[in-house]
């Protein structure tokens, strides 16, 4: 008598798969077996000697074991039990997967599943693995794979990489896989890159190739379609090449893709430069003209004291004009490798100096912040440089330093480290200190925080002291507020 209401009859004893009555005309696929006295359903005849064998290396209580007595071997078997490898042995004798020039297509979901995890179980040094979607990783996870990949790769050291498409809970899960064992890596494969078949190829000796029929299916067994079991070594290694030659590819995408991030950052910075440089050089133009002009128009009424603050006035935005345009010019030489440097043995200190009284005259007396030199008593510190950029250098810290001070100190000290060493120079600030946002990346181009300058001046610096093989670095003070910039110069012996 048929059941119209499709009722279950019970399910396999190995694999879990529920067995429904048969449609009218059709031949019912439940196996029975009597095995040692007890009773069991089975799906397909493969289920009976797996379940023979995974019986009689665990015994009556293996599902006690397992701590999952309601559920069926083909789940947290796979993802708690390793077997030894004379075990695994006696199971490739038994499917035959221990004989030479194996190449089986396989229908079975079921089987395909097995020979998963009995090869995946043996690996000694390598396993390859490509997902083919998302919900194809998903459903092994689902079925304890992953798990077990895990604790093969602990016990056993196995090298593992994975390829998979990237998704959030793949990312978190990948993630924790890492952490936890440093030998599987993983890269996600570009929607372009990624196959309808899932590929595990393990120690380059054994290959399974899964077609995916119905990704929508929460079930694997349902999802699968064809698998091809493989210990052929030509194809064993054609599939090799495949994984290798995707991960190579997957790797090129991302270099391709950072590439392209760098470029948009890059085009955006160089447009907002632009933006900023002709403001930045519109600035001083307009008083160097409009005053300029006045004093042409009424030199005859113009008082003394007038005519020497406009004056003033003018020839400190002529030297602003020409700081810019000097960044500009010095960023092309940068750029091209063409920065030339007319050097000569010269007193350090006398550069420090120098410098000092640059930014003094140009700052006038009236700024709240005090620039103080504290030097190394020691004899004189010579180096071979340019004398004109390492004051440059040093004018650019003053100035950066001084916009960050709006009341305080700023400290240059000078030393000598090892006697055929280097003189370190020193900028100590009591300032706001350096935004932890731009921080690592305080000497790269056009990098600001305030709505001054152009975004140059640390830049060009570095590049002066690293042409003259020096170094020069900057971080947050410790024990005080405000910033210290440091750079080193060879010394000249």
């Amino acid at each position: 008598m048929i059941n119209n209401n499709n009722e279950s009859l019970g399910k396999c004893a190995l694999c879990g798969k529920t067995f429904t009555e048969p449609k009218e005309g059709e031949k019912s696929s439940i196996i029975d077996e009597v095995i040692d006295g007890t009773p069991y359903k089975f799906d397909t005849m493969d289920c009976i000697p797996m379940f023979k064998r995974f019986r009689s290396v665990y015994g009556n209580d293996f599902r006690e074991l397992l701590g999952q007595q309601q559920q069926f071997i083909s789940d947290p078997f796979w993802n708690r039990a390793i077997p030894t490898e004379q075990e695994i042995r006696e199971i490739d004798k038994e499917t035959g997967l221990d004989k030479p020039d194996i190449l089986q297509l396989i229908r079975d979901p079921v089987r395909i599943q097995k020979i998963a995890f009995e090869i995946g179980m043996a690996a000694r040094d390598e396993i390859l693995i490509i997902y083919s979607t998302a919900n194809a990783f998903y459903r092994q996870m689902k079925l304890g794979t992953i798990q077990s990949l895990k604790e093969v790769v602990e016990e056993r050291g196995v090298k593992t990489r994975i390829l998979t498409p990237k998704e959030p809970l793949i990312e978190k899960t990948i993630q924790m896989l890492k952490r936890q064992n440093r030998n599987i890596e993983v890269r996600y494969s570009e929607p372009g890159l990624q196959t309808q078949v899932t590929i595990l190829v393990v120690d380059r000796k054994s290959s399974l190739v899964v077609e995916l029929e119905d990704d929508t299916k929460e079930s694997s067994y349902e999802a699968m379609g064809l698998g091809a079991y493989s210990n052929r070594k030509a194809t064993v290694l054609s599939y090799v090449s495949i994984f290798e030659s995707v991960w190579k590819q997957t790797e090129l995408y991302g270099q391709v893709s950072e590439l392209c991030e760098q470029l948009k950052v890059r085009d955006k910075t160089q447009t907002e430069f632009i933006n900023i440089a002709a403001h930045e050089l519109r600035t001083p133009i307009q008083p160097i003209i409009g005053l300029a002009e006045i004093l042409r128009s009424r030199k005859e009424i113009i008082t003394p004291p007038v005519y020497d603050e406009y004056l003033s006035i003018i020839i400190r935005n002529a030297r602003r004009l020409k700081e810019l345009t000097g960044n500009i010019l010095d960023l092309a030489r940068i750029e091209s490798q063409s920065i030339n440097l007319n050097k000569e043995v010269v007193d350090i200190e006398s550069v420090i100096l120098d410098a000092l009284q640059d930014i003094k005259s140009q700052n006038g007396d009236t700024q709240k912040v005090r620039l103080l030199y504290d030097s190394e008593k020691v004899d004189t510190i010579f180096v071979k440089a340019d004398k004109d950029r390492i004051t440059q250098v040093i004018s650019n810290l003053l100035r950066n330093a001084i916009n960050f001070t709006k009341e305080g100190t700023i400290t240059i000290t000078k030393k000598k480290k090892g006697e055929a060493g280097s003189v370190i120079i020193t900028m100590e600030d009591t300032g706001t200190g350096i935004d932890p946002e731009i921080l690592p990346r305080l000497f790269t181009k056009f990098t600001k925080k305030s709505d001054k300058g152009t975004g140059l001046g640390l830049y060009i610096s570095k590049s002066i002291v690293e042409a003259h093989g020096g170094k020069i670095w900057a971080e947050n003070n410790t024990a005080s507020k405000g910033a210290t910039f440091t750079f080193s110069l060879p010394l000249n012996n």
